[in-house]
């Protein structure tokens, strides 16, 4: 059954500005001090890439898509249209999260120009994938920030398999409304229960980090006082 798209839970527009302002790995650290999962979990591996560095940091609920490709007939688009329906429902900022199931996601892009236009025109904030995209030039004209394993020139023959369905990229389980911020660095999933106390986590880390660079770069630099620093004894 597919999720009731218009009653995911969403956070406020302060919180977005907040975690907007926030670069991932800081958002990184300081979710582990929450100790909700495991240090392993919580990010898409560093295999689906900013292909648009220079962008700032973006926060969206993610849609969850599967799409695919094969040589034969041209597929039909009611996936398409079921995607676009659904991105329709979605709360805003959404982000459109693609799991490549054709197994050779190098040989088929899955977004360019069109659909990112349409995707930003229905409320998406980035386009996130293990597969490929293309029309870099375009995309990043119209500001969408693309994550991805790489570039293909061509479509192929691909079609949307499942919508709002789990799916896995880069050894991280998303799910439809899953909150999902994103830089240069890479994409970290935000735990909701989080995102109440997040100021005060990044205030700690940032304190910490700044106590640690700035003895590090004194006089008084020693191996043994940044360890004592850093927590290590």
């Amino acid at each position: 059954m597919a999720p009731d798209y218009r009653a995911i839970p969403t956070i406020s527009a302060a919180d977005l500005d907040y975690l907007r302002s926030i670069d991932s790995p800081t958002i990184a650290n300081a979710i582990e001090l929450f100790k909700v999962r495991d240090r392993c979990d919580g990010f898409i591996g560093g295999n689906v890439k900013s292909l648009f560095p220079e962008m700032p940091p973006f926060v969206g609920y993610a849609l969850t898509v599967t799409m695919s490709d094969e040589h034969g007939p041209v597929k039909d688009k009611h996936g398409f249209w079921k995607m676009w329906d659904a991105l329709a429902q979605m709360p805003t900022p959404s982000v459109i999260a693609v799991q490549d199931i054709s197994g050779r996601p190098e040989r088929v892009a899955f977004c360019g120009e069109v659909m990112a236009t349409i995707a930003k025109r229905l409320g998406a904030v980035a386009y996130v994938t293990d597969g490929t995209v293309r029309d870099l030039h375009e995309v990043r004209a119209l500001g969408l920030p693309y994550f991805s394993s790489g570039v293909c020139v061509s479509h192929a023959n691909f079609w949307v398999e499942e919508v709002g369905i789990d799916i896995t990229l880069d050894g991280e389980r998303i799910s439809t409304g899953d909150i999902l911020h994103g830089d240069a660095n890479g994409i970290v999933v935000i735990p909701r229960e989080t995102v109440a106390g997040m100021k005060e986590k990044v205030d700690s880390v940032r304190t910490k980090e700044s106590e640690l660079m700035a003895f590090v770069r004194s006089d008084a630099f020693t191996l043994d006082g940044a360890k004592s620093l850093a927590g290590y004894r």
